[in-house]
């Protein structure tokens, strides 16, 4: 009887010294699994991934919709990273800073997109009036910048009225800026010749009157004012020397500039 007793308290004692064998295993089981995980997501191999998702979540007691986790596709050929996301938070879309590349050049496009339309189609408007000595649009870091010369096209000389004759002009820059959504910033300019008048006592009075005169004209014409700034110079910011009146009278202008939304 205590042969048989002995016997089997060895035997027992060699069941416990190979338990650890067991959790061994399973420790070795669960590492190779999360390796074999973390090779798919580097390679970014989406429907692979979805399954050892599946998998590994399964197995481990996950929940998940519809039998898979969650992911939204943001890898893309720009080296966007995928997102994925647990399924209790499924419904809440993605920030910008998860998809910080994707999102910005987006929004560069669109803008891009929107001030080349702009500028190709008041480009083709001075063209095809022949208005290239009294206007000009250009493109620059701040956005399209379409500058009418005021005495030969909107404005008497030291006066800040519209001419009824002009108006033409001011409306077809209207139908522009109503196409795209950037804000517009109307800014009045004038030469250095000094004016005392009680209307404007300088020229800082006559080119922010003048600013904002085609401001509301525009805002007249259909453009939201919360998209509308205006500003005013006076003598400044010349394009030109003021030694001439010819160069006094390419100072003496209105710029529209359509703002570019990301400026660089």
């Amino acid at each position: 009887m205590a042969g048989r007793r002995k016997k089997r308290g060895g035997e027992g004692e060699h069941e416990n010294a190979e338990r650890w064998l067991l959790t061994y295993a399973d420790m070795i089981t669960l590492l190779v699994a999360f390796f074999i995980m973390l090779y798919a997501m580097s390679v970014m191999n989406i429907k692979k991934f979805e399954q050892l998702a599946t998998s590994v979540r399964g197995g481990f007691g996950g929940n998940m919709m519809n039998g898979a986790p969650n992911i939204t596709h943001g890898g893309g050929l720009d080296g966007s990273p995928a997102v994925v996301n647990d399924s209790k938070h499924a419904d809440v879309p993605p920030t910008a800073e998860e998809f910080p590349k994707l999102g910005k050049s987006s929004g560069e496009s669109a803008d891009k997109k929107n001030l080349d339309h702009a500028y190709e189609v008041m480009s083709a408007y001075i063209k095809e009036k022949k208005l290239s000595k009294v206007m000009n649009v250009v493109q620059t870091s701040r956005g399209v910048i379409v500058t009418v010369m005021t005495d030969k096209m909107l404005f008497a000389k030291g006066g800040a009225d519209l001419k009824p004759d002009e108006l033409a002009l001011l409306n077809e820059v209207a139908k522009v800026v109503n196409t795209v959504p950037n804000n517009v910033r109307v800014e009045g300019h004038t030469d250095n010749l000094a004016i005392h008048t009680p209307r404007y006592p300088s020229n800082w009075e006559l080119s922010v009157t003048r600013a904002t005169t085609v401001l509301r004209y525009f805002n007249q014409r259909g453009v939201s004012p919360s998209r509308l700034e205006a500003a005013g110079y006076a003598d400044q910011h010349p394009i030109v020397s003021n030694d001439t009146e010819e160069s006094r009278a390419r100072n003496r202008r209105v710029e529209i500039v359509l703002l570019r939304q990301n400026p660089a």
